[in-house]
């Protein structure tokens, strides 16, 4: 896109601030994990707590894994696993996934996540609700495997996948990758 997401503006402020507030009424603590040196926009006001990635470049699942730990020092037990171009999150979408694991957990304690999943297979981890200690402790064992890739962590975790289909917003999983994808979002939000 020649430009960080975080930084693009949606709604008249930064997307990432736009993550973050409807975060903030899901979510008693949000933590953004950045790379190290990444200047973010201004977050004040909102309950956001930033740890930085623990190698440059590693990729999302170090920034996990960076985000997993801040929250398990923190007492959190269940999480939203989400990025910062999720443009058309919504509330009702987070509660829904929140919703999902703990019905999951009910049926079999050994689930700790709850992720959409397209009809193609194509998988959304983050667009997820994780339980947060298992889930740390399974993408640490991933990466001391050397495994980058969040996508397979996925594949080789306790998951209850949930038809994209059936979400209540089938709008968060939209991407926002190219130019032609923003401005689909960015039409969307403004027939809202």
């Amino acid at each position: 896109m020649g430009t960080d997401k975080a930084w693009l503006e949606f709604h008249g402020r930064p997307l990432l601030e736009q993550v973050v507030c409807v975060l903030g009424g899901c979510c008693d603590l949000i933590v953004v994990a950045a790379r190290p040196g990444q200047q973010l926009p201004s977050l004040v006001g909102y309950p956001v707590e930033r740890v930085d990635d623990s190698v440059q470049n590693g990729g999302p699942l170090v920034g996990v894994v960076a985000g997993l730990e801040r929250l398990a020092a923190r007492g959190v037990e269940l999480a939203y696993l989400g990025s910062c171009d999720a443009a058309a999150l919504s509330a009702r979408h987070v509660a829904f996934m929140f919703a999902q694991l703990q019905a999951a957990q009910r049926r079999d304690p050994q689930v700790y996540a709850a992720a959409p999943r397209e009809p193609d297979g194509r998988l959304h981890p983050l667009a997820a609700a994780v339980a947060v200690g298992q889930m740390l402790g399974h993408a640490k064992a991933e990466l001391a495997r050397g495994q980058l890739r969040l996508q397979r962590v996925f594949h080789a975790a306790q998951v209850e996948w949930v038809d994209a289909a059936a979400l209540p917003d089938p709008n968060a999983l939209l991407p926002c990758n190219t130019p032609a994808q923003w401005q689909a979002l960015e039409r969307l939000a403004a027939a809202r």
